[in-house]
């Protein structure tokens, strides 16, 4: 009896860790309320920090379309992935492909990359809990839309941010 309860035992706490559910998303939430084109992408993965590495919550092949200035929440994994309960300041993405696409397209970024995008302050995610969030690619920062490149002495998507979307 002891040994058969010995072994339910870690079971029961596995059974028992907290989870929490979270849809990511992008947008590119620019100082003109209008758009000025699309930036296109392929999102391959999403990674959270934990203990001092990234754990990967989403994998996959999601191509992207994020219009220039644009407030419109736009899903990456068009459905709520588990994430461990705790506080998050940053998320990890993976992207190939940049590319900016309106009357013509033109390649910005041809190879796999990653970038960080951080939020103001800890973002908690409890048990239980099922949010939105929000990647702020930040073109205004790095795209210039006069030339249609990436501005000299920046990279894509410096300064992305992250939040909770609230529609």
């Amino acid at each position: 009896m002891r040994k058969t309860l010995l072994l339910l035992l870690p079971l029961c706490f596995i059974a028992c860790a907290g989870q929490a559910l979270v849809e990511f998303g992008m947008n590119d939430e620019g100082v003109l309320d209008s758009t000025f084109g699309d930036l296109t992408m392929r999102v391959t993965e999403i990674a959270l920090p934990q203990g001092g590495e990234y754990i990967t919550v989403w994998t996959g092949a999601q191509d992207m379309t994020i219009p220039v200035s644009s407030t419109d929440f736009t899903s990456i994994t068009y459905a709520y992935e588990t994430v461990e309960p705790g506080s998050y300041q940053h998320v990890r993405v993976t992207i190939e492909n940049l590319q900016y696409v309106d009357l013509e397209t033109i390649m910005l970024v041809d190879t796999s990359f990653q970038f960080n995008a951080a939020a103001f302050t800890q973002i908690v995610l409890e048990e239980n809990d099922e949010l939105q969030l929000l990647i702020n690619i930040n073109s205004d920062a790095w795209f210039d839309t006069d030339s249609l490149r990436i501005r000299t002495g920046h990279v894509p998507f410096e300064g992305a941010s992250l939040k909770v979307y609230y529609e």
